[in-house]
């Protein structure tokens, strides 16, 4: 007989106690020349092994050896780290990692997505099928045996919760872009029945920087065409986080920033339709959420020249979309594909932080060279973070090296929840 009472799983909140920290290790070093991948990972993991258990997947060939040289090399004790060897090409741990439903008795459960490289491929490539296999594999490594699976395609980077009931996710990307033959309604009451949460708060759109990298420009400076290097393609985690129960924290752009950038005028709308919906939103007790703002950070760029890595893979992926039919003879815009040297804006975000237990792990940007603007907004959403969370230790590392690839730390990391925090 089953005595595992269903209605008390929940997904906890990030701000809850967690038990582990979940990682794929990427095969690529640089993301780009002079932006060294593998220097974000090794920072990220020095700081957890201390607050979490850490799992590492390597999963390509080489990777294991290769990333055991690295963490030893930094000085690292690795006897404190899980090492996991599942096929794996992609390096984001956040989107098809193990979603882990928890009770108070210490009962943990899995839901099981599709996933399809965030709506670039079919699902069925190769690529896709290997990582939609990860989640059950974690879940296995933590003792979970109870698993859920689900026809809908959805992205941990895309959905926030509060851990007592409600789910803040984003319309456009949940329905219209990865799950396009289910209505907004069908995709709801499927995450009320897998999450057991009683409201999902859809906020419309994502920022424009995190649209689709084959959307077209982005931006032109210096009448010089700017697109974007990769991308989740409409992500929450980039815009709007839960940092309390209660407590909803949400990027935000300036009059004065929407003045001088197209890509911020477009997000600034985007953002400003997010509050309305949350201004409006109440949790399961009909209490209004207080809504905090954060800081986006001023815009980096960087020049992917040909034959380096950034270069290689936008090409290879645009290759692959067009034997697809996903695109035609132009970007979606209607301008033309770019070629040779691509100047390109890495996700950068200030609100794709990673919370577990007494840290927060933050993103900076500023190095010697770049505008002392750039110092002091990453100095400004530092701040933030150590108003939210006075009683854990805030941060911040230099992630560009990540945000190339199209996501940051948050992105990188998927935190498993302690199974009996009550």
């Amino acid at each position: 007989m089953n005595n595992i009472n269903e209605n008390k799983f929940r997904y906890a909140g990030e701000f809850e106690p967690q038990k582990a920290v979940m990682i794929c290790w990427p095969e690529d070093e640089y993301s780009s020349k002079d932006y060294n991948n593998h220097d974000v990972f090794v920072e990220v993991i020095k700081y957890l092994i201390d607050e979490v258990e850490v799992f590492v997947n390597c999963g390509m060939e080489g990777a294991i050896t290769n990333c055991r040289e690295k963490l030893v090399n930094s000085g690292m004790d690795i006897t404190k780290i899980h090492f996991t060897q599942y096929e794996d090409r992609l390096s984001w741990a956040r989107d098809y990692g193990a979603d882990i439903l928890i009770d108070d008795e210490g009962n943990m459960r899995l839901i099981n997505f599709k996933f399809n490289t965030y709506g670039e491929e079919e699902g069925t490539d190769e690529i896709s099928t290997a990582a939609a296999k990860i989640a059950a594999h974690q879940a296995i490594d933590l003792g979970c045996f109870d698993i859920i699976n689900s026809n809908l395609i959805s992205e941990g980077g895309d959905k926030e919760f509060n851990g007592n009931g409600v789910l803040i996710t984003i319309e456009d990307t949940e329905v219209r872009k990865r799950n396009p033959l289910y209505s907004k309604q069908q995709v709801e009451d499927e995450f009320k029945q897998l999450f057991n949460v009683e409201k999902v708060i859809w906020v419309p759109y994502p920022t424009f920087e995190d649209e689709n990298i084959f959307e077209g420009v982005l931006d032109v400076v210096d009448g010089e065409n700017v697109y974007r290097s990769l991308s989740a393609n409409g992500h929450i985690d980039e815009m709007c986080r839960f940092v309390s129960e209660n407590t909803i924290l949400l990027a935000q752009i300036s009059d004065e920033e929407a003045n001088t950038l197209n890509s911020a005028k477009i997000t600034k709308e985007r953002l400003d339709k997010a509050y309305e919906v949350l201004k409006n939103a109440t949790d399961i007790n009909g209490n209004p959420f207080k809504i905090l703002r954060m800081p986006c950070p001023d815009p980096i760029y960087i020049t992917a020249e040909p034959g380096d890595i950034l270069n290689e893979t936008w090409n290879s992926l645009l290759n692959r979309q067009r034997s697809l039919g996903l695109v035609g003879d132009t970007l979606r815009d209607g301008s033309k594909f770019p070629t040779g040297k691509i100047k390109m804006q890495p996700a950068l975000s200030y609100c794709n932080f990673l919370i577990v237990n007494g840290i927060v792990l933050g993103q900076s940007y500023w190095k010697e060279g770049l505008p002392l603007s750039i110092k002091q907004k990453d100095e400004q959403a530092k701040k933030v973070l150590e108003s939210i969370f006075p009683d854990r230790k805030v941060i911040t590392i230099n992630t560009t090296a990540v945000n190339i690839l199209g996501g940051g730390i948050h992105c990188i990391t998927k935190n498993i929840a302690s199974s009996n925090i009550k």
